[in-house]
């Protein structure tokens, strides 16, 4: 594999960790918002999460295309 398509996979790897650190803190908001009957508060945050979530879902699925037309069966 190409230097340059390895360093832009391991770009979409680290974006994508970012990502799920960012979702994971937006849950935990959710949650003490939830703890605290702040229902809308929580949802909003539960909503972002989700939205993090995807992002780093479609920078994996990215990664997971480009290898599918380098590798061999």
């Amino acid at each position: 594999m190409p230097t340059d398509v390895r360093t832009g996979a391991a770009e979409k790897f680290s974006q994508a960790a970012t990502e799920l650190r960012s979702a994971a803190d937006h849950l935990d908001t959710a949650a003490g918002h939830f703890r605290a009957g702040e229902v809308p508060r929580g949802c909003a945050h539960a909503l972002a999460a989700e939205g993090h979530m995807i992002v780093a879902r479609r920078l994996i699925d990215e990664n997971a295309v480009t290898h599918s037309t380098r590798s061999r069966p």
